[in-house]
């Protein structure tokens, strides 16, 4: 893998709801993920604030495909701001969930769509080569039927991704991939584009925002990074195996 010396800063982001109830994925792990319309609306203010101060690309990305997602698109969409939104494709029409007219919607505001796999393996990177092409080429698939279009990008769910995670999405032909690596240089493989993402936290306040747009704790968010996936790595091998088990769909 090539890096290359072009920042990019990517934010990511899951649901924009004053209700956590209403949109994506109800479990513990993804209320902090939950951010309140407020808060949302600030951080665009910060954001489009840093743009127009730097001149700087500063990119929106959603996964999961929440309902929620119709209400972030256009709230973008007025501030004149374009992004990028990943969907769980075994999720789609379900409840708290965006349907097919839904996600064309999101399209039709001038957001990307793109894949955030099938099933949401939680640790995708354990999967089999085989079951990661299926997963892959499953969602763009069902994408492009909706949209009518080629689908082009992907981010990886769950966030933990090796070789084989890269590998299998430039074989089922995307040639943009965002995993959660706080990393801003733009990184290449085949002829695909590998991005790093900012992940933004609804306990994450206006100043503490500016400092992550400035990069001034970039090295600290990467520290942390690693270190959350050295604990998974080491604590918690079984219950990857029983995440994945559950979400398992054969290819």
């Amino acid at each position: 893998m090539n890096e290359i010396e072009k920042l990019k800063i990517i934010l990511l982001y899951h649901e924009v709801s004053d209700d956590i109830t209403e949109s994506g994925f109800q479990n513990r792990d993804n209320l902090p993920y939950i951010h309140k319309v407020k808060d949302f609306e600030r951080d665009l203010k910060i954001v489009k604030d840093h743009i127009q101060r730097t001149n700087e690309e500063v990119i929106f990305t959603f996964d999961d495909g929440g309902i929620s997602n119709l209400r972030s698109a256009e709230m973008l969409s007025r501030e004149q701001m374009k992004g990028y939104f990943f969907i769980t494709t075994s999720k789609i029409g379900q409840k708290g969930f965006l349907a097919s007219d839904d996600i064309c919607k999101v399209a039709d505001y001038g957001h990307n769509i793109g894949s955030h796999s099938h099933t949401h393996p939680m640790i995708f990177k354990s999967l089999s080569y085989k079951q990661m092409l299926g997963e892959w080429k499953t969602s763009k698939e069902i994408l492009e039927q909706i949209l009518s279009r080629e689908i082009t990008s992907c981010s990886i769910p769950g966030g933990d991704s090796d070789k084989k995670t890269y590998e299998s999405a430039c074989e089922a032909g995307f040639t943009q991939i965002f995993d959660s690596e706080p990393i801003v240089t733009l990184r290449k493989m085949n002829n695909s584009e590998i991005l790093g993402r900012l992940s933004i936290k609804n306990n994450v306040t206006g100043e503490e925002l500016k400092k992550i747009l400035s990069l001034e704790n970039l090295s600290k968010l990467q520290r942390i990074r690693k270190f959350k996936k050295i604990i998974k790595t080491l604590i918690f091998p079984l219950h990857q195996y029983l995440q994945n088990k559950k979400n398992e769909v054969s290819y």
